[in-house]
């Protein structure tokens, strides 16, 4: 595995109170390919860490005892004397508190002992990539925001946005899934996840940049990256995420992916209105029903409150082309938005996708809805769903030629 050209030599410590342990890791760090890595050990136990060894470095690394308490400690000190040092955690015990444990004392990333060498060189390979995008022009990416909201449940906004980033990322466009539904987030479920990290960690961490924000996504086979939603314990009120802490977060990923896509609750929270208020796009999911048209108008008026009412694009979901329902023109005209999309209804597929935890291209049936979901990606307008008469028709006249 090649890390690419180096200009300047890496220079790491290595903090442990087994000098036959941060030997063999010097030793490591020394054969690491395509960089040069200059390394010193200190011995923690011995009294305080020197500061100015500390700043010097590009790399801290804090090899945990059996009690890792102290090392916990030394891990804090790093990080708050030395901010522009990535702190990287190595333990024998790779038990998910003592994980978790590292990263909220300030480590950036954790390694189970005895190390990987491709895994300690990946770290190598994100330091360089770090301290090269600290530098004037070291990186000129920025992400689109776009954000699901419904103004009110059940309407299919998590199964939109699911299907949406797939699409998305299929089309060459690095994308991860923010859940910042906080009542009752389950964009892990819809994608068949079970995240070890969610935006509870991210809120109790005291270093919350790129490195442990890319530490706490899991990702989908597509792909796709998601941050999880926590889930409440019961009695328990929504994760309290505020508009500063949901800034910091966007702004991370601003430079690490090209689309944020948002789920969001209807409640109006704190971190729903950061979403919105820096949204490019705001996708407001309705359906052609009379409560659904009530909720959703009143969700227009409070977003031409806040301002964002010229993101807004209106999404129909559900649409079955029936004479019960509202006509798309009746609803465009009570909205006073235009409708973007049409997206057919297709209750078996949606629930075989959901149950299953699949993308709706997976299941059976589910290729038109995933085709007017994907539409959106690019902006063209999405394909009108066919007439259920004309379906019919169709299908008739398909079985006959089969049968002549």
């Amino acid at each position: 595995m090649n890390g690419g050209p180096m200009d300047e030599t890496l220079y790491a410590l290595c903090l442990s109170t087994d000098p036959a342990v941060s030997s063999a890791v010097v030793a490591m760090l020394a054969r690491i390919p395509s960089f040069a890595v200059t390394a010193r050990e200190l011995d923690y136990q011995l009294g305080p860490v020197e500061l100015n060894d500390v700043r010097e470095a590009h790399l801290a690394i804090v090899i945990l005892a059996d009690d890792p308490s102290t090392g916990l400690a030394v891990i804090e000190e790093v990080h708050k004397n030395a901010p522009a040092t990535q702190v990287l955690a190595v333990a024998a015990n790779d038990r998910h508190e003592t994980i978790v444990g590292a990263l909220r004392a300030g480590a950036d990333e954790f390694l189970p002992l005895p190390l990987d060498p491709n895994a300690l060189l990946k770290v190598c390979i994100k330091v360089s990539a770090l301290r090269r995008a600290a530098k004037p022009n070291g990186g000129s990416q920025h992400a689109q925001v776009w954000v699901a909201y419904g103004a009110k449940g059940g309407l299919g906004v998590t199964t939109l946005v699911a299907n949406l980033g797939i699409a998305l990322q299929a089309a060459g466009r690095r994308t991860v899934l923010l859940d910042l539904d906080l009542h009752s987030g389950d964009l892990a479920l819809f994608l068949n996840l079970n995240p070890g990290y969610t935006l509870r960690d991210i809120v109790t961490t005291k270093r919350l940049d790129t490195v442990f924000l890319q530490g706490t996504m899991i990702r989908h086979r597509s792909g796709l990256e998601l941050i999880a939603a926590p889930v409440p314990l019961p009695g328990e009120g929504p994760l309290a995420l505020t508009s500063e802490q949901t800034l910091a977060v966007l702004k991370l990923l601003d430079t690490t992916h090209q689309v944020v896509l948002i789920d969001t609750t209807s409640a109006p929270l704190d971190a729903t209105r950061a979403a919105l208020t820096n949204a490019e796009r705001i996708f407001l999911v309705t359906e052609l029903t009379l409560p659904a048209l009530r909720a959703s108008l009143r969700a227009v008026a409070w977003l031409q409150e806040e301002g964002v009412e010229g993101a807004l694009e209106v999404v129909v979901n559900k649409y079955a082309n029936r004479s019960w329902e509202v006509s798309p023109a009746e609803a465009a005209k009570t909205l006073g938005v235009p409708i973007r999309a049409l997206l057919p209804r297709d209750d078996a597929a949606v629930y075989t996708a959901v149950n299953s935890g699949l993308p709706l291209e997976e299941v059976k049936g589910g290729t038109a809805l995933q085709r007017a979901i994907a539409a959106l990606v690019g902006g063209e307008e999405a394909p009108r769903p066919e007439s259920p008469v004309l379906k019919g028709f169709r299908r008739l006249f398909s079985a006959i030629e089969r049968g002549a």
